[in-house]
């Protein structure tokens, strides 16, 4: 990372202004035991970065790891953060790491390397977690198992294509959405938990899946089913996406006219939500509707208030904003974000 090049150089600006910074300091800065977090990708050929937010007292902190770390930045498109019993997992897709935080300070504390591409961590216990990753050339997707203790790379599953988002399943499997990478794919790989193998993969009716979500209001005789969302190709001279259960099981089964991103789900889980073609869609017992206009990168669904937090990241150039939500579409608020404001990432 060029920041080892002037980290010296940082470090002592950093003590000549210390006493200044601190008089500076936002009030909520360095201890993030509530509220949430907004994942910034960052501009091409610049960095990522993370913004804060308090809902209950408005208060925004922007570049939370360089605060926390003496100016450090964590480098291009900051993928992901995954929080698991005291840490924050920063996944940084172009720098082929991931930086482990303090969950509370986010003060830096180890790196996982050898990655390829990396986009997102999902914990299976308190030894364990999944990554899923690209590979070097953005087709050859794989799944690592990585010991959390030792934070050494201890398999490696082949996926589908450009693998992003993973679920954890009532059937004690994890479902992986393969999103083509650089290409197209239109599966969702079956792992088993047991030995960490690929069962199966299943084929959806859309392009290049990218999130999963559970759905409880559908229900088969496994139990609830998986539904993906499929993002559409930009290949494609006219990007489409869809929305369902893979292979269409029990008519769950969507076209939607336009490329999107993102699947969550309300509280509850009775309602699944997702942004594509400058709306916001939902997904329900009753089927799918449009439920308001908003541009949204991402999306997320608070688990306590059921508010939706919608990422509009204007240019992909200068600062994004985070617009909040009723799922009914009444807005109720926003705040200043990072450039390219993706995942949002909620501490409860």
């Amino acid at each position: 990372m060029k920041v080892k090049h002037i980290f010296l150089l940082l470090l002592c600006g950093f003590l000549s202004l210390a006493s200044c910074k601190k008089d500076d300091e936002p009030a909520g800065a360095g201890n993030y035991t509530s509220g949430l977090f907004v994942v910034n990708e960052g501009p091409f050929g610049g960095t990522g970065s993370i913004t804060w937010h308090n809902p209950e007292t408005g208060e925004t902190v922007q570049d939370v790891f360089a605060r926390a770390n003496g100016g450090a930045v964590p480098g291009q498109f900051v993928q992901s953060l995954t929080l698991h019993q005291g840490k924050g997992y920063l996944v940084v897709n172009g720098a082929n790491k991931v930086y482990v935080v303090d969950a509370v300070t986010f003060k830096f504390i180890d790196t996982i390397g050898g990655l390829a591409l990396p986009r997102f961590l999902l914990p299976l216990d308190n030894n364990l977690a999944l990554i899923s990753q690209w590979g070097a050339d953005g087709l050859t997707g794989s799944v690592l198992k990585v010991d959390l203790n030792t934070l050494e790379i201890v398999q490696t599953i082949p996926v589908g294509k450009g693998p992003e988002k993973m679920i954890r399943q009532g059937d004690g499997l994890v479902a992986v959405a393969n999103s083509g990478g650089f290409g197209v794919d239109s599966t969702v790989s079956i792992l088993n938990l047991g030995n960490t193998a690929e069962l199966s993969r299943l084929v959806a009716p859309g392009k290049n899946p990218g999130s999963l979500a559970v759905a409880p209001f559908a229900v088969g005789p496994l139990g609830p089913y998986t539904i993906a969302h499929c993002r559409g190709s930009f290949l494609d001279a006219a990007p489409a996406g869809w929305v369902g259960a893979p292979m269409a099981i029990a008519g769950i089964s969507h076209a939607i006219p336009a490329y999107g991103d993102d699947l969550v789900a309300a509280p509850d889980g009775q309602t699944l939500f997702f942004a594509a073609g400058g709306k916001i869609y939902a997904l329900d017992k009753n089927g799918l509707s449009a439920r308001f206009d908003q541009t949204a990168y991402g999306l997320g669904c608070d688990p306590a208030t059921g508010y939706l937090y919608c990422t509009d990241a204007k240019d992909f150039n200068s600062a994004g904003e985070v617009v909040i939500y009723k799922p009914d579409g009444e807005r109720v608020g926003a705040f200043p974000a990072g450039v390219a404001p993706g995942e949002v990432v909620f501490v409860r």
